[in-house]
């Protein structure tokens, strides 16, 4: 592997454990058993580690965000999406972790985070547009949009709603588990839309990210 490869890879393993605030260039350098000043050679600061990151995963999930060719969407296409998010969503967990601090600090992120996320969204429509022509969903327009600009918000402020709710701590890594149950959530916003097989496969769909529709408990004891 490339130096250039390994100090993407060391880098995304080393934001997504120990929080990217916590990791300098320094710590990657040290963890490759490189210099730092190769380390600059390739990369002249973090936050252009950080940029390439993402503009490797945006290729990546919208690669794997795409429209089946010449056939009609199937419900087995909602699982792989699904599945598609759940393992880039896991892959590049800091990204979605630290987005606000991300944009706060760079100059380069606050320029492409925003296209990312257009061109993620914009996607998400065509597929949501191809569920309907295909009788797996029912949903105007106006509808797919609010549910993907929803989505998209339980997606990148999931971390904080955990820390906020004490679920999880500033100082703790997110876990899989976690991570699954913020998908559940994403499930649950498609629920009021689902027709046919689309409605069908719901209760299956919650199950693959840990629970059921009657499962509930984030507040405890409600009288």
């Amino acid at each position: 592997m490339k130096t250039r490869d390994r100090i993407l890879q060391k880098s995304l393993q080393l934001f997504n454990e120990q929080g990217e605030r916590s990791v300098s260039t320094n710590h990657i350098a040290a963890a490759l058993g490189i210099s730092p000043g190769n380390l600059y050679y390739h990369f002249r600061n973090k936050e252009s580690i950080i940029s390439e990151l993402l503009l490797v995963y945006q290729h990546e999930i919208l690669g794997l965000l795409s429209i089946p060719e010449g056939r009609i969407m199937e419900v087995s296409d909602k699982f792989v999406y699904f599945q598609v998010l759940s393992s880039q969503f896991w892959k590049y967990r800091f990204l979605h972790r630290d987005s606000n601090h991300l944009i706060e600090s760079s100059d380069i992120l606050k320029q492409r985070y925003p296209i990312f996320a257009k061109q993620v969204m914009q996607q998400g429509m065509l597929i949501y547009r191809g569920f309907v022509d295909a009788g797996l969903m029912r949903a105007s327009n106006a509808e797919i949009e609010a549910l993907i600009i929803n989505i998209w918000i339980v997606m990148t402020n999931w971390s904080n709603f955990l820390l906020m709710t004490g679920h999880i701590s500033q100082t703790d890594a997110i876990d899989e588990r976690w991570l699954r149950q913020g998908l559940r959530q994403m499930v649950f916003l498609e629920g009021p839309y689902l027709t046919g097989e689309g409605r069908t496969a719901y209760e299956p769909l919650l199950q693959t990210f840990g629970g059921s529709n009657d499962e509930g408990g984030w507040f405890g004891n409600v009288n």
